[in-house]
């Protein structure tokens, strides 16, 4: 994501307790775009975080470390 599209469209998910061992279900919690989805993740508490993936349609999710890597870049729109 060297050239980051903050605007793109991002949805964030958190695992639900309904899966099992080997497979987890998700259940969407806000829909937005890329840079707004990054500020939300990036302002939960560590438990929190630990649910929750980014989808970004058609380039695929990123995972905790790297939406708050993203968080960090000087370029990030923060709020």
């Amino acid at each position: 994501m060297s050239d980051t599209d903050w605007g793109r469209r991002a949805v964030l998910h958190a695992r639900s307790d309904a899966g099992s061992e080997m497979a987890f279900d998700f259940d969407t919690l806000a829909d937005g775009t890329l840079g707004e989805m990054v500020g939300k993740v990036a302002a939960m508490s560590s438990d929190e975080r630990a649910r929750v993936i980014i989808d970004v349609p058609g380039q695929g999710y990123l995972t905790v470390g790297e939406v708050l890597a993203l968080a960090e870049r000087p370029d990030f729109p923060a709020a």
